[in-house]
């Protein structure tokens, strides 16, 4: 098969890059059409096809089979992660307000310097 797909793009180029005229071209169009006339071109390829159709049909079946267990794994990470998450997100919210609290604890419990003030520290 990749031999006829390398005569097939060898007499493509040619024909793109013949300047001999039109004789080259029919040449060449007629041993393309005398190769795939071949009947044995013609049953290796209706092999390929077959071929390709079962491997395509067992593929298929194979997903059809997995799809379920896959998608519930996934839901189960997704989950997962989710809960993750939000645990994350209410632990940080806790640790905010008490650092909020404690900063206000702070602010309220000494200093007589104002916001904006401009001196020096240690002053």
């Amino acid at each position: 098969m990749k031999k006829f797909i390398f005569l097939a793009g060898l007499g493509i180029g040619f024909v793109i890059g013949s300047r001999a005229g039109r004789g080259p071209y029919e040449s060449l169009e007629r041993t393309a059409r005398q190769v795939a006339d071949d009947p044995e071109v013609q049953r290796r390829a209706a092999q390929a096809r077959d071929t390709a159709t079962r491997v395509a049909h067992d593929t298929a079946e194979t997903v059809k089979d997995k799809a379920p267990g896959v998608a519930a794994g996934v839901q189960e990470k997704v989950s997962s992660a989710a809960g993750a998450a939000k645990d994350r997100v209410t632990g940080e919210a806790k640790n905010e307000k008490n650092l909020a609290e404690k900063s206000a604890d702070s602010a309220t419990s000494g200093g007589n310097a104002e916001v904006g003030e401009d001196k020096p520290l240690g002053s």
